[in-house]
């Protein structure tokens, strides 16, 4: 039985969570992790190096240690803990660092929380940072960085044929990470990412950087408003559905479903929400985000949108099992190989 000191000790950890977040931000941001790739250094001389006041960098620095980011030497050098060298430090496979500052730029979004639910609207200062310069570029990267781990083991747990020429639209597919993550696991794959002007240039800029623009192309559209083009095998619907109110997420499946050969697939990444609404969780918390990001858009059931892709026209709507550690679902639906 939960004793009330253990219900006071859980308030506290849930209250004081944020502060944790925002070293780890403040230390993407300085450039900190970076800089102890290169070498060991000193409070003084990353403050040198980051214009930073040389104490209250310290500061910083020591609860970074305390928080098992950096490790503090008997001298006071300053080095990368594992979880910074693997996660913050380099563009490895692991990398999360323009995540971590992506987040930093959310939890100023957070800030408008109660005048978002006072309004039920998107606050106008989180519409305002959306016009600041590079904001789709470094969001898109942010999500590139997710991608380079995630998009092997979705890639995986698809399992398309091998055998023949496969054709893929990646919708609002953004940096591009799931389509090349498929090309390089299907040889005979080719990927077409549908996507607005200003996210499509980041698109090709990373797609060119992997090496990969012979096999994953990028077309300019508004899903909202342009149908998808026709031909294709497989449909990704990755974290689109949540920024569309329910007649949008529909018309969206509705244009998937034309957009596909008769046999082909729609593939809809995401996390549900239950039927009470209140949970899991983390999907509870992505509402909460909606809210704060979209004009309209938010999680749904997995009842929801089970009924919307059978009203769209689709079959055998199936979860095909995900590795624990994604955090994430994958919801896969046929459309008929003849029409009724």
């Amino acid at each position: 039985m939960t004793t009330e000191i253990e219900y006071w000790q859980t308030v506290q950890k849930m209250l004081r969570g944020y502060r944790a977040a925002q070293v780890m931000i403040t230390c993407s941001q300085l450039g900190i992790f970076q800089h102890l790739a290169e070498a060991a250094q000193t409070a003084p001389g990353l403050a040198a190096k980051t214009q930073t006041d040389s104490n209250a960098l310290s500061r910083l620095l020591n609860a970074a240690v305390a928080l098992n980011l950096l490790v503090k030497s008997e001298t006071g050098e300053y080095t990368n803990a594992p979880l910074a060298a693997v996660c913050l430090a380099g563009e490895g496979e692991y990398f999360l660092g323009r995540l971590v500052r992506r987040e930093g730029a959310f939890y100023q979004r957070w800030s408008y929380l109660p005048e978002a639910v006072r309004s039920g609207q998107r606050p106008e200062a989180n519409i305002r940072d959306e016009g600041q310069t590079d904001w789709v570029r470094d969001f898109e990267l942010a999500l590139f960085d997710l991608s380079r781990t995630v998009g092997p083991a979705v890639a995986e747990a698809l399992a398309l044929p091998t055998g023949r020429p496969f054709r893929v639209l990646d919708v609002g597919g953004g940096h591009g990470g799931y389509s090349m993550a498929l090309a390089r696991r299907y040889p005979h794959l080719q990927a077409v990412v549908f996507e607005l002007p200003a996210a499509a240039e980041v698109a090709r800029e990373i797609i060119a950087g992997e090496g990969m623009a012979d096999r994953v192309s990028v077309q300019v559209g508004d899903f909202q408003k342009d149908e998808l083009g026709n031909g294709f095998d497989l449909l990704l619907l990755f974290g689109v559905l949540v920024s569309e109110t329910a007649a949008g997420k529909l018309a969206l499946l509705q244009k998937s479903y034309r957009a596909l050969l008769p046999g082909g697939r729609v593939a809809i990444r995401g996390f549900w929400l239950d039927e009470a609404r209140t949970g899991p969780p983390e999907a509870t918390l992505a509402s909460l985000h909606m809210l704060l990001s979209t004009d309209a858009g938010d999680l749904s059931t997995l009842a929801e949108i089970e009924g919307w892709l059978v009203e769209a026209g689709f079959v055998q709507p199936e979860l095909v099992p995900l590795p624990e550690w994604l955090g994430s679902s994958l919801l896969v639906a046929h459309k008929p190989t003849t029409t009724p």
